[in-house]
C-alpha cells in the first residue's frame, strides 16, 4: 500500500474514532480534531485549529497540566498510556466539566515534532461507579442508626446529588395522612430553602391521588418519572406558598420512588433534577429502586425498634403502677381484715365472727379499697384496649342533657365536701349517639380532676353548647391551671405534671381521650397558668 493510501486510511480511522484524537504542534496548539473529540466537547474542528490545548481543561488545572506536557515534551518516554495516568477533567464548549481518561505520544512528522493525544469520556463509567457506590455505601450508613429521625435524614441525604439535585422525603401515617419528613438540597446555600418544605403536621391524602403524588407512588411497585413537572407541583403542593417554594429550587424532571416494606407502603421518595433538559436514565431510575428498597428496610427497622422501646417502658410504667397504686388498696384490706381478725383469737372461721366485732365503717373501708383496686384494674385494661385499637363503645341514641344532669348529680356531694361552688349550664335538648356508661366515665374524670385541683373556695362550672353540627361539653375550673410546657403531653399515658404530686395512675385523660375518639369527637383543653382550665370535649350531634 503506498504511502498516499496509508495516510489516507489513517486519516478515516482517526475521523470515525468514537475517542477524541487531537494532534498538538510544538506549542501544543491544536492542528487536528477529530468527530470524536467535536462530539466530546461540543467545539467543531475549524473552531479549535490554532488555539491551545488549555481552551478544553478548566480553569484551576489549565497551570498544572501545562507543566506536565513540558516535563513529557523534554522527557525520554515518547508516550504515555491511559492506564499510566490518573484521571482528568476536561471542559466541553457549554463549561460542563467532566472526567476524561489520555494518553500522549510524541511523534515527527514531516519533520516537526507534533503530540498525539487520545481522551476518553468516562463520565458514565464513572456514573455507574458512582451508583453502585451509592447502593454499597447505603447498606452500612442506614443500618447504622435505629433512630428513626436520623435515619428520614439519612436518606434524603444519600441520593443528593447523583439521582437529584433536591430531594423530599414523604411519609404515609397509620391515621391516613402524609407528612413530608426530611428533604436536603446539594447547594448549601439552597438548604434552608428546601428544608423550610419538611413539615411535622399530617396532611390528608384525597380520595383520587393524582398520579404524581407521593399517596399514589408509595402503592404502586416501580418508580414514576415526571417530565410534566407542573402536574407535579398541583399534586403535591396545593398550598400556595409551599408551591413558590418549590419553584424557586427549580425543578425540569422529577424521580418518584414508593418506598414499600414488608409489602405494605410506607411513603415515597422525590428526586428532583433542576438543570434544563435533564432527565432521569433508566439505570437511574433502577438504582434508585434499589436505594428505595434499602432506605423502607431501614424505616422499618428504626420503627419497630423503637416501638419495642416504647413498649418497655410502657411494661416498666405500668408495673410501676401496679407495685405502688395497686399496693395501697391491698394492704388497707390485709390491715383492716387482720385487725378484725386480731380482735377474738378463739375465733376459727370468718362466719362466726360476732357482728359486734365488725363495725359497718370497716366494712365500707374494705369496699371502698376493693372498689379502688378493681378500678385501677379496669383503667389498665382500657389502656390495653386503647393502645391496640381495640376499645368499643355501644353507641345508641340518648339525650344528652340527661345524662350530663345525671353526672352533676353524682358530683354535687363531692364538690360540696371540696369546698367548691359547682354551677351547672346544661339544659340542652340534643340527642348524640353515644355509649352512656363510657361518657359517664369521660365526664366523671374531667370533674374529678376539677374537684381534685382546685382550692377550697374555688368554682367548677360544668356547661354545653352547640358549635356548627357538633355539642361541646366544658368541665372549667379556677385552679392553677396547667403551664404551657405541660399542655401537650397531659393525655398522654401515666404521664402527671411533675409539679403536682403523684394523685392517680395518670391513666385517666389519655383513657378520656380514647374514649372521646372512639365516639368521633375530640378533646382538649384551654388553660392560663394563674387562670384556671377548661377541659372540653365535642361530639357530633
Amino acid at each position: 500500500m503506498s504511502n498516499l493510501h496509508s495516510h489516507a486510511a489513517l486519516a478515516a480511522i482517526v475521523d470515525i474514532a468514537a475517542d477524541a484524537i487531537i494532534a498538538l504542534d510544538d506549542a501544543f496548539h491544536v492542528v487536528r480534531f477529530n468527530r470524536g473529540a467535536e462530539q466530546i466537547f461540543g467545539w467543531t474542528e475549524s473552531e479549535m485549529l490554532g488555539h491551545p490545548l488549555d481552551r478544553l481543561l478548566p480553569m484551576a488545572s489549565r497551570a498544572v497540566h501545562r507543566g506536565h506536557m513540558r516535563t513529557f515534551a523534554e522527557g525520554s518516554f515518547d508516550a504515555r498510556r491511559m492506564a499510566d495516568r490518573r484521571q482528568i477533567a476536561g471542559m466541553r464548549k457549554n463549561g460542563e466539566q467532566f472526567p476524561a481518561e489520555a494518553s500522549i505520544a510524541r511523534v515527527t512528522l514531516d519533520g516537526e515534532r507534533t503530540f498525539m493525544v487520545t481522551l476518553r469520556d468516562v463520565s458514565e463509567r464513572r456514573r455507574a461507579e458512582d451508583r453502585q457506590k451509592l447502593l454499597a455505601t447505603a447498606g452500612w450508613v442506614l443500618a447504622a442508626s435505629l433512630d428513626v429521625e436520623s435515619t428520614m435524614a439519612t436518606i434524603a441525604e444519600l441520593p443528593v446529588p447523583l439521582l437529584g439535585e433536591w430531594s423530599l422525603l414523604e411519609l404515609l401515617t397509620p391515621d391516613g395522612t402524609i407528612r413530608r419528613a426530611a428533604a436536603t438540597h446539594a447547594d448549601a446555600l439552597r438548604h434552608e430553602d428546601v428544608a423550610g418544605l419538611v413539615s411535622r403536621a399530617a396532611e390528608p391524602i384525597a380520595e383520587d391521588p393524582a398520579p404524581y403524588s407521593a399517596g399514589r407512588v408509595a402503592h404502586e411497585a416501580e418508580a414514576q418519572r415526571v417530565t410534566e413537572v407542573s402536574g407535579w407541583l398541583s399534586a403535591n403542593f396545593p398550598d400556595a406558598a409551599a408551591r413558590a417554594r418549590v419553584e424557586s429550587l427549580g425543578a425540569s424532571a422529577v424521580l418518584v420512588v414508593p418506598l414499600r416494606a414488608g409489602g405494605r407502603a410506607i411513603g415515597a421518595l422525590h428526586l428532583v433534577r433542576t438543570k434544563p433538559g435533564a432527565r432521569h436514565q433508566p439505570e437511574e431510575v433502577q438504582v434508585a429502586d434499589q436505594f428505595a428498597g434499602l432506605a423502607a428496610l431501614a424505616l422499618e427497622n428504626a420503627r419497630l425498634y423503637q416501638e419495642t422501646r416504647r413498649a418497655v417502658r410502657e411494661r416498666d410504667e405500668m408495673l410501676a403502677i401496679v407495685s405502688h397504686d395497686l399496693r395501697n388498696p391491698v394492704n388497707a384490706i390485709v390491715m383492716l381484715t387482720g385487725a378484725v381478725l386480731s380482735r377474738d383469737p378463739t375465733v376459727a372461721h370468718l362466719d362466726e365472727v360476732p357482728s359486734a366485732l365488725i363495725t359497718r365503717d370497716e366494712v365500707e373501708a374494705v369496699r371502698s379499697a376493693a372498689r379502688q383496686a378493681d378500678g385501677l384494674i379496669q383503667d389498665l385494661q382500657d389502656v390495653s384496649r386503647i393502645s391496640a385499637g381495640r376499645l368499643r363503645v355501644d353507641r345508641r341514641r340518648l339525650p344528652l342533657c340527661d345524662l350530663l344532669k345525671e353526672v352533676a348529680d353524682m358530683f354535687e356531694p363531692v364538690m360540696d365536701h371540696a369546698g367548691l361552688r359547682f354551677t351547672r349550664d346544661i339544659a340542652l335538648d340534643t340527642v348524640v349517639l353515644a355509649d352512656r356508661g363510657r361518657l359517664t366515665q369521660v365526664f366523671s374524670n374531667l370533674l374529678a380532676n376539677a374537684a381534685r385541683f382546685t382550692p377550697r373556695g374555688g368554682v367548677v362550672r360544668f356547661a354545653s353548647a352547640l358549635r356548627e353540627g357538633t355539642v361541646r361539653i366544658v368541665v372549667h375550673d379556677t385552679g392553677p391551671g396547667v403551664a404551657p410546657e405541660d399542655v401537650p403531653r397531659l393525655f398522654e399515658r401515666y404521664w402527671q405534671a411533675p409539679r403536682l404530686l403523684r394523685s392517680g395512675s395518670g391513666l385517666g385523660l389519655f383513657i378520656a381521650k380514647g374514649i372521646v375518639e372512639a365516639h368521633g369527637g375530640d378533646i382538649g383543653v384551654d388553660s392560663e397558668p394563674g387562670e384556671g382550665s377548661a377541659f372540653w370535649v365535642e361530639l357530633p350531634c
